[in-house]
Formats: C-alpha cells, sequence, structure tokens
C-alpha cells in the first residue's frame, strides 16, 4: 500500500469510528429507554435486558455501518479537501480514481463485515433471542402480569387489571373486553374448558363487556397464549343506552391476556438468507433484498462520497453534509420502496437490485463526471456554440 493511500485511509478510518460510534450509543441509549419501560411493565424479564442489549447492538451496527461509513468519509475528505491537501494530492498524481481505490480498502472490509451481520449474524441471533425470550416467558409465567396496572391490547379493544397477588395466583380481577367488528379477523378461540355460561355470555349480542373476579390464576397453552382463570365471577355486557343487559355469574372463564398473542418476530426476520433466496415466496424474497441491499449499499456510498466531498479551499467544513444527508435518506427509502414492491409481486429480486442499486451507481459516476471537471467542459462548449465569434468562424 502506498504511503498517499495509507494516509487517506488513516484519516478516513477514525473519522468513520467516530461517527459510527456516536451513532451506535445514540441509539442503544434509545433501546435501552425502551427496554426499561418493557420490563417496568411486567412484559420483559429483567434478567433478559443484558442479553437483549447484546443482540439488538449486533443489529443495530446493520443501520449504522452504511451511514457510519458514508458521513465518516464526508468529513476526513472534506477536512483534506478544504485544507487543500486533496490538490496537492492531484498534482502528485493522486487523482478520484486513485482516492476511490484507497477509499476501497476500508469500505470493502466494511461492506464484508455488513453482509456477514445482516445475511449470517442476525437471523441467527434472531433465532435465539425468540427462543430465549420463549423460555423465559414459560419458566416466569407467574411473574408476568403486572400487579396495579392496566393491561392494554394494542387495539384497545381489551383491558386487564389485577389488583394483588395472592399465595396461588391473583386477586381482585378486573377486564373489558370489546368485541372484534364482523369485517375483521374473529378472536381466539375460546379454551375448551370455558364453563357454559360464561361462554354464552361472551357470544351473545356480540356487545362490549366487563368481567369481575376475586380470584384468578395464570395458565399458557400448547400455542403460548396466555390465559388468566377467573374463578367465581360475573360478567356484565350490554350496549351504552340500551335496555337489554346480560348478567352472569360462573364458577370459571379463562380470558386471553391482552397481548400474550402477539409474534416476538415475523417468520421471515428468522429464516436463514439461504433459505430465503431459494424460497419462491415473495416476502422471503423481499427480505433477502433488504439483508443483501445493507452491504452493497456501503461500497455504493462509499464511492458517491469521493467526489462528493470535493469542495473549493477554505470552504466551509459542513458545505456538503447537506446533500450527503438527503442522498442517504432517498437511498434507503428507495430500498424501502423497492422492498415493499418485490413483497407485492410486483418486481423480482434481480429487478429490485438493478432498479434501486443501480440508480445510485449511475449517480456515482455523474458524480464524479462533474468532480472531474465534465460540467466546466460541458459549460465552456456550450458557450463556445453560442459565441457569435465560434459561428463566424465556423462559416
Amino acid at each position: 500500500m502506498r504511503i498517499l493511500t495509507r494516509y487517506v485511509v488513516r484519516e478516513s478510518v477514525l473519522a468513520t469510528i467516530g461517527v459510527a460510534s456516536t451513532l451506535l450509543l445514540i441509539m442503544l441509549a434509545n433501546l435501552l429507554a425502551r427496554v426499561l419501560a418493557q420490563a417496568a411493565d411486567g412484559t420483559l424479564p429483567t434478567s433478559l435486558i443484558p442479553a437483549l442489549m447484546g443482540f439488538n447492538a449486533v443489529k443495530l451496527l446493520i443501520y449504522v455501518l452504511p451511514v457510519g461509513l458514508f458521513i465518516g468519509l464526508m468529513f476526513a475528505l472534506g477536512r483534506m479537501s478544504r485544507d487543500s491537501e486533496l490538490t496537492v494530492l492531484r498534482s502528485c498524481g493522486f487523482s478520484l480514481t486513485h482516492l476511490s481505490r484507497a477509499i476501497l480498502w476500508l469500505a470493502i472490509p466494511v461492506s464484508v463485515l455488513t453482509a456477514g451481520i445482516s445475511l449470517v449474524a442476525y437471523p441467527a441471533l434472531q433465532q435465539v433471542q425468540t427462543q430465549m425470550l420463549q423460555t423465559a416467558r414459560n419458566a416466569q409465567i407467574g411473574d408476568q402480569l403486572p400487579v396495579g396496572r392496566f393491561i392494554e391490547d394494542p387495539s384497545g379493544r381489551a383491558v386487564l387489571y389485577v389488583g394483588s397477588k395472592v399465595k396461588d395466583g391473583y386477586a381482585d380481577i378486573f377486564a373489558f373486553n370489546e368485541p372484534l367488528k364482523k369485517s375483521a379477523p374473529p378472536p381466539p378461540a375460546t379454551p375448551p374448558n370455558t364453563s357454559a355460561p360464561a361462554q354464552e355470555a361472551s357470544n351473545a349480542g356480540q356487545k362490549p363487556g366487563v368481567e369481575m373476579a376475586p380470584f384468578g390464576k395464570l395458565t399458557q397453552d400448547e400455542q403460548g397464549h396466555r390465559y388468566v382463570v377467573l374463578e367465581q365471577g360475573r360478567r356484565i355486557q350490554g350496549g351504552a343506552g340500551e335496555p337489554d343487559w346480560t348478567v352472569i355469574d360462573y364458577q370459571t372463564h379463562e380470558l386471553l391476556v391482552p397481548g400474550a398473542d402477539r409474534p416476538m418476530a415475523t417468520a421471515e426476520n428468522q429464516k436463514s438468507s439461504f433459505d430465503l433466496l431459494r424460497s419462491p415466496l415473495p416476502g422471503d424474497q423481499a427480505e433477502f433484498f433488504y439483508r443483501l441491499s445493507q452491504a452493497i449499499s456501503v461500497l455504493i456510498l462509499a464511492l458517491i462520497a469521493v467526489p462528493l466531498a470535493q469542495s473549493r479551499p477554505r470552504s466551509g467544513r459542513y458545505g456538503r453534509l447537506f446533500w450527503a444527508f438527503l442522498i442517504y435518506a432517498i437511498y434507503f427509502n428507495v430500498i424501502a420502496m423497492t422492498q415493499n414492491f418485490i413483497k407485492t409481486g410486483d418486481l423480482n429480486l434481480m429487478q429490485g437490485l438493478l432498479l434501486s442499486h443501480g440508480l445510485f451507481i449511475a449517480l456515482w459516476l455523474g458524480v464524479l463526471w462533474w468532480a472531474n471537471g465534465g460540467g466546466r467542459r460541458l459549460i465552456a462548449y456550450g458557450r463556445r456554440q453560442l459565441s457569435p465569434r465560434f459561428r463566424r468562424e465556423a462559416h
């Protein structure tokens, strides 16, 4: 490696590490706040917080490495351009082509690392994380209902409140549920051991209802759904302003814990990249496209940064950062849109790769042509064509 190449790579590595570390710390702080909120609500065992932070830190690297390298190169090359170092390098024969080759010494390892995390490490860790959460939920099933606060379903149609925890279960339980509309999918079926009066009250009229019980226990079925078994309870069902209300006293009744049937992760996130590539399903193809695009974007953004960072001597250090953030935002929005097109079947995998990344390869070539003086030559040629003297000489 030449001395000038080592110098450029060293400056780029330092800037990239600084930017990537800052972004990673910000994202980890935001993630830690969300994880602590889940632990405070009782939906996440506190013993799993360190492991989840480690797993998600690996996932965050998929997003941090491309933008960290891109912005880091903009800082390093922008500083060198502002201090006239790039001008001196070009006078020594170190052109933009040589500068791009030097940047690839850094971009290729970062791209390989991103590909390894996105295609191999992240799917494997996702499976481990799901199994770990499921095991912890099964082992600590008696401690997963928060006491003294409301548990609400994301749809807002079911609410559960547990007053206190006693020796064999929970006491002072209150529940509210609103039936789904006919156009919506039906709720999970009532377990077979639900008592007949409670089953009749749950289905009659399809109206909102509240239930109160002095005692209840927590149980779980084979599919992993959690239920509260209410004992000696009462259900009141009816609509506001309507005269017909139903009051049912029952011996036992099982209620689905709100939010307990939410999946830990989508099936595509847990599949290996090789299985996704072989799968004919559009959803699997879209997931593989997204994973592969993270690694490809590292190389393309690094190449775009070389001509984009060129600026006039003594100009502002952050003058080109606006265009860098704009290009990054547009690039990853295009990737997300293309992923949706693949998922809906409008594009296949190869078409999505050519469309999304081909556009920004063309952008790199255009910016490189402009930085090499193509714009000035084009403007000078246009002026010569419009000059009266040029027209007279042509005649």
